[in-house]
């Protein structure tokens, strides 16, 4: 026998099976890409999908209500009174104790005077759809608001509340009696206040701005009146 190799087959010649091989080859490379491609769009897609379902679009229904909460609770010197001050919940935040701790102004919406002894209580505000942009208490004593007056050791008699307008532009004045309990909206339509003080045990004055001109205006409280308005020229 001769140790030379035989001759080569011609392609055409080769046994069938071999290309059968080869094209099973292709076929099975081909389907790996294929699911590969299906995998890692199905991937994409269920990433994106849990995404969405981590932060959802912020709506409200139409029947939604807001939530208010506890702001602060203060004592009023020299009252049988503590001051609860309402908030939208959203606004305040809580700290770790369980107490609120500010990230910012809460939005305040009422307030509720609270009579230590008896328990009896009144909002000052008929609801908690406007929001109070100030609060302030003053004493019945003249001179009270001004730079150096002490008025620590005073008893306080009144309170003057900033309240935003029903329809957002400008604000209310709200000033009533802490012992009788009457009040009043004597101003409407303020853009801001820049002074209050106490003329007298009943009379308070304010420097005001309103329609964009400086104001002067004084209150008897007792009467719940203004009794004086002058504009305050500056040129």
């Amino acid at each position: 026998m001769s140790d030379s190799p035989g001759p080569r087959l011609p392609l055409a010649a080769r046994p069938p099976f071999v290309g059968g091989l080869l094209v099973g080859a292709l076929a099975v490379v081909g389907a790996g890409i294929v699911i590969l491609a299906v995998v890692l769009v199905g991937g994409v897609m269920l990433t994106r999908g849990r995404g969405n379902a981590d932060a959802p679009a912020q709506v409200e229904a139409k029947a939604a209500k807001e939530v208010f909460a506890v702001a602060a609770v203060n004592p009023l010197h020299g009252t049988n009174a503590q001051e609860i001050v309402i908030a939208t919940d959203s606004s305040i935040r809580r700290g770790d104790a369980g107490s609120y701790s500010g990230g910012g102004a809460p939005d305040e919406r009422n307030v509720i005077l609270l009579d230590k002894a008896s328990g009896a209580s009144r909002k000052l505000l008929p609801d908690n759809g406007r929001r109070i942009v100030s609060r302030e208490y003053l004493p019945a004593m003249a001179g009270a608001g001004e730079e150096g007056v002490d008025t620590q050791k005073a008893p306080l008699a009144y309170y003057v509340f900033r309240v935003r307008a029903a329809d957002g532009t400008g604000q209310d004045v709200l000033v009533g009696n802490l012992a009788t309990g009457r009040q009043a909206y004597l101003l409407a339509g303020v853009d801001g206040i820049d002074k209050a003080w106490m003329q007298s045990p009943t009379r308070l004055a304010l420097l005001m701005r309103q329609g964009r001109k400086l104001q002067y205006r004084a209150i008897e409280i007792p009467d719940l009146k203004v009794v004086v308005a002058r504009p305050v020229e500056i040129d």
